[in-house]
Parts: structure tokens; sequence; C-alpha cells
């Protein structure tokens, strides 16, 4: 089954791929136990939707998507956000009122909120799909239980 609207084929004009320069195996290298790069960057860019923030107190909020808590390198999340600059989904710019070493303040740009708006339908069409599969599954298992149970009454 093709998804257009999956992480990998982006269904908005123009755009080919919606992912990030990692091909669509979406890499693992440093992201222990995490769906890769795309899924790494999904969740940079919904906490970008929220507001804007630096590489570090981004990767403080993974963890309410499943990632361990400091168990991606910082230089990892810094290539994601790289990449999703590079593609026009973020903006980045220098934040001149930091009173320590200067730092890079990350928003979300107008292309990124729309390529988040694709992602997200087809993580919505895809946990549909899950659920439907979930529920076939657990439908036969109780029937097979039943059966089973059936089976040894006799």
């Amino acid at each position: 089954m093709r998804h257009d609207s999956d992480y990998g084929r982006c269904a908005i004009p123009g755009r080919q791929w919606c992912g990030g320069g990692q091909g669509q195996g979406g890499g693992r290298k440093g992201l222990k136990g995490s769906g890769g790069i795309q899924h790494l960057q999904l969740c940079l860019l919904v906490l970008l939707h929220e507001g804007e923030g630096y590489g570090y107190s981004l990767s403080g909020k993974l963890a309410q998507f499943g990632f361990d808590e400091g168990a991606i390198d910082i230089s990892v999340i810094y290539r994601a956000l790289r990449g999703l600059e590079e593609q026009g989904l973020i903006r980045a710019e220098w934040d001149e009122k930091s009173l320590g070493p200067q730092r890079r303040v990350y928003s979300i740009s107008q292309e990124g909120e729309a390529v988040l708006e694709v992602w997200m339908e087809g993580v919505r069409t895809r946990m549909k799909e899950l659920e439907a599969l979930d529920a076939a599954f657990r439908k036969t298992r109780e029937e097979k239980n039943k059966q089973e149970a059936d089976d040894a009454r006799i």
C-alpha cells in the first residue's frame, strides 16, 4: 500500500521528498530505539510548531515522543535541524540577546508548516491502519482462545 503523505514521498506540489536527506531508510545511527532521522525531524517540526527553540532546549523535550532522555547525541539533533533548515522547513537565527555564548534559535517556516500538515495526515492514516490491524488480530485471538476453551471442556 502506497502512502504519498507518509514520511517518504511528499504530497506537496513541487516536492518529491519531505524527509531529510538520509534517503527513505531514514538512518538510525545515534537514534537508539527510535524511528530514525525522519521520526526525529517530524518530532522537531512538531516542537517548533509549538514555538521556537534552541537545539538543547528541543533535545530536552523529545522524551514526550518516546525518546529516552539523553539517548540521542546532541550532534544528531543538530544534523537533523540542519537538514530541515537546508530544505527550507525551518529557519535559524543567532540569538543576539543571549547573555552567554550566542545560540541559534530555530523556528518553523511556512513551508515547514505545510510539510508538517502532510506528514501528520500520513501519521493519522497509518494509525487508523494499525488500529484496524490490531483489531483484526485481537478478534482472531479471542476466537481461537474461545475455541480452545470449548475444546478443552469436551
